[in-house]
């Protein structure tokens, strides 16, 4: 059961100065607090904030894949969205990359993943209050399977959404549609 905070208050914990003594000399060392290299950036988005970003980037073509650590097609289609990216964003293209992790692997497990699959722009997690929340809110006719990405047209409005974990050239093919 957990204690409230009022009891916990009176426990006493020697370990406290020891750690807050260990904490300000990490803290004092360069770069503390700073994202390591080649490590995403990872920020808290709820489905509002996704699809203003959508919204925002009128004019251009908007690919939102929503991916979990834990999701083996998730993980395995990852390169082909770094490729896609990299290849199409001077054209028009923007991609956003949603973790649907629990939001407190925010700082260790899902920069971890990225960076190891090759990503190195900013992304974010989820951060709606439920999953339904987040689902209903991208799309009430999506189902939350994961990996999914939502293609929106130069207009902001959502033309496909691609369930499942897709090839390059199957991103490509619909991409390049739209970018005409």
């Amino acid at each position: 059961m957990r204690k409230s905070s009022a009891t916990r208050d009176h426990l006493p914990n020697p370990n406290i100065g020891k750690l807050a003594v260990l904490l300000s000399l990490l803290c004092a060392q360069p770069g503390c607090g700073q994202p390591l290299p080649g490590v995403p950036r990872i920020q808290k988005a709820d489905h509002r904030k996704i699809l203003e970003m959508v919204s925002q980037n009128h004019g251009n073509v908007t690919l939102v894949n929503v991916w979990a650590t834990w999701c083996d097609p998730c993980r395995e289609e990852m390169p082909n969205l770094v490729k896609l990216r990299n290849n199409y964003r001077d054209r028009g293209l923007e991609v956003i990359i949603v973790s649907a992790d629990d939001i407190d692997k925010a700082d260790s497990l899902v920069p971890a993943t990225l960076k190891k699959l090759g990503v190195d722009f900013q992304t974010y997690i989820d951060q709606d209050s439920t999953d339904d929340a987040f689902i209903n809110g991208m799309d009430p006719q999506w189902s939350g399977a994961l990996p999914t990405s939502f293609l929106y047209g130069k207009d902001g409005r959502l033309v496909e959404t691609m369930l499942g974990g897709k090839s390059y050239e199957a991103f490509e093919k619909e991409v390049t549609k739209l970018l005409k």
